[in-house]
């Protein structure tokens, strides 16, 4: 029962706002209701996933930088500090970055957006206005090529931000809350307020992507799942997947354990047929919401699709 709590139904209810804080899309779950899509903050999950390992399952502070096949099958592991290691299967889940996925595809990522994160810590306390303005989910403030969003956390906390269509812009400008406030002039001052009250600088980070309908010849004992597999912009679906990945995958080698290879084959063919429409979504939805229509647009895509949470965390 504890793991169920750490779910938050409520967090599906999302809004949907232009710069003047007219609502225009407006998705609020029934009471009670529960839809199999409720929220859960990362790290509680994390939490739940990692508690239900043996302790010394994973091993933390070893960044991997090459791995090379063995004579006689399986990988040399080379990571940051010079520990080496050996395995018989390769499954690289390292992210957008990974060293694994460079075994199997020579693809590269594309910058389609720059995504700029604060926190809000504490919110129904310090800034009730800025609680109640978000809700118990999720508000995107949509103008013309950004968006302004928030998202409450199950801490307490509200996650703000700021996404804005890739440029040449040097990183280092959206460290400023100045600097950012600037390019929300003109906005509703309760909906810029979410800038102004970070209790940090703002993050700010590249969002990169795969070219939507990767794939890849299969090499025996090496795959890949989650970013590492499918990297997409963050609209919800990045975390769901992987998980999906890591079960599907598990599932295939525990059913096949004496043909591995087999069992990689059977994942990633299913595994490319699944992605592909979720990627091409995912590619669409912050194509529309960074763009001049993008008010005109959301209207539109929600109007013709069941309502659906704004985001995961």
């Amino acid at each position: 029962m504890a793991e169920y709590l750490q779910a938050r139904p409520e967090g599906e209810e999302h809004r949907i706002v232009d710069p003047t804080g007219r609502t225009l899309v407006h998705h609020e779950p029934q009471p009670g209701s529960f839809s199999g899509r409720p929220e859960i903050d990362r790290s509680a999950l994390r939490d739940l996933l990692l508690d239900s390992l043996p302790g010394d399952t994973v091993v933390w502070r070893h960044r991997l930088v090459a791995a090379t096949p063995r004579p006689d099958g399986g990988w040399e592991l080379t990571f940051h500090g010079g520990h080496r290691t050996g395995c018989d299967i390769l499954i690289g889940a390292d992210g957008a970055r990974s060293i694994v996925r460079s075994l199997l595809t020579d693809v590269q990522l594309s910058y389609v957006a720059t995504l700029v994160e604060l926190n809000i810590e504490d919110v129904n306390r310090r800034h009730p206005d800025l609680a109640e303005l978000v809700g118990p989910g999720n508000l995107w403030c949509v103008g013309v090529n950004q968006i302004l969003a928030a998202q409450r956390l199950g801490d307490g906390n509200l996650r703000v931000g700021i996404s804005l269509r890739a440029d040449d812009r040097p990183i280092d400008t959206y460290r400023s809350k100045r600097a950012l406030l600037d390019m929300f002039g003109g906005w509703d001052p309760r909906l810029t307020a979410l800038i102004e009250a970070g209790d940090s600088a703002p993050t700010p980070r590249p969002i990169e992507a795969m070219p939507t309908g990767t794939r890849w010849s299969s090499r025996p004992g090496v795959t890949l799942i989650g970013d590492a597999a499918h990297l997409m912009p963050p609209v919800g679906e990045g975390a769901n997947q992987a998980m999906l990945d890591a079960a599907e995958l598990a599932g295939r080698l525990a059913v096949n354990p004496a043909d591995p290879d087999s069992a990689i084959r059977t994942y990633e063919e299913a595994m490319f047929n699944r992605i592909h429409p979720i990627a091409e979504m995912s590619a669409r939805v912050p194509a529309m919401m960074l763009s001049p229509t993008a008010a005109e647009d959301i209207i539109r895509f929600f109007s013709a699709r069941p309502a659906e949470p704004a985001s995961a965390d």
